[in-house]
């Protein structure tokens, strides 16, 4: 049967494409060297702590307790979250003004350096006498960590190296000064709008006449 040009561009390109996976790699089964679990876990750490200050600051404009923001608040994805902060600070009638694509992608950096950690698995190669570790895509890994892989932004077996673990964590840090500087703006601002009610009888909303 003929092959489309389609088909055929395609066959040649997987018959030339070589896989930079490394069959010779097996789990590590023995506990992380220290140096790298310390890394590895204080870049966990950051990225929840980034997760928690976002939290305050939908629960802030919500104007509901962290007990109740827990209970009835799941975290959106980055781009639903500043859309919704956006939109309570209109609500609101506050003026935000904030680089939100930049948290955007700050937050979506993070959340890949977070998920590299805690959804692959950590492999050693056989063939190699040095101990390096690698991290393969696991099997259970989310969509959107498969759709990382195939836009060739995550390296398909990379060397836990101390280069490699400082980009990650700086991915983390540059999230939480982001996410830090947001939730400095909207307390400023909602101290303000606080005041404002208080001492403003046009900003009262207890008011009858509304």
């Amino acid at each position: 049967f003929p092959i489309s040009p389609w088909r055929a561009v395609s066959l040649r390109a997987m018959a030339t494409k070589k896989s930079v996976f490394n069959p010779a790699l097996e789990p590590f089964t023995q506990p992380l060297p220290e140096t790298i679990a310390s890394s590895i876990g204080r870049t966990i750490a950051r990225h929840s702590y980034m997760e928690w200050v976002l939290g305050q600051v939908l629960y802030s404009l919500l104007e509901i307790s962290i007990k109740q923001g827990r209970a009835v608040v799941q975290r959106p994805q980055p781009r639903q979250y500043a859309a919704s902060i956006q939109g309570l600070c209109a609500f609101q009638k506050i003026d935000c003004n904030f680089d939100f694509e930049e948290l955007n992608t700050c937050v979506e950096a993070a959340d890949r350096a977070r998920d590299m950690l805690v959804h692959s698995v950590y492999m050693r190669d056989i063939n190699v006498r040095a101990e390096r570790i690698h991290l393969v895509h696991g099997s259970w890994a989310r969509a959107q960590d498969a759709e990382v892989i195939r836009t060739g932004d995550w390296p398909e077996t990379p060397v836990l190296d101390r280069a490699f673990l400082t980009r990650l964590r700086k991915d983390v840090d540059d999230a939480v000064k982001c996410a830090e500087g947001l939730q400095k703006l909207v307390d400023d601002l909602l101290r303000k709008l606080h005041e404002l009610r208080r001492t403003n009888r046009k900003y009262d909303r207890r008011r009858s006449d509304r």
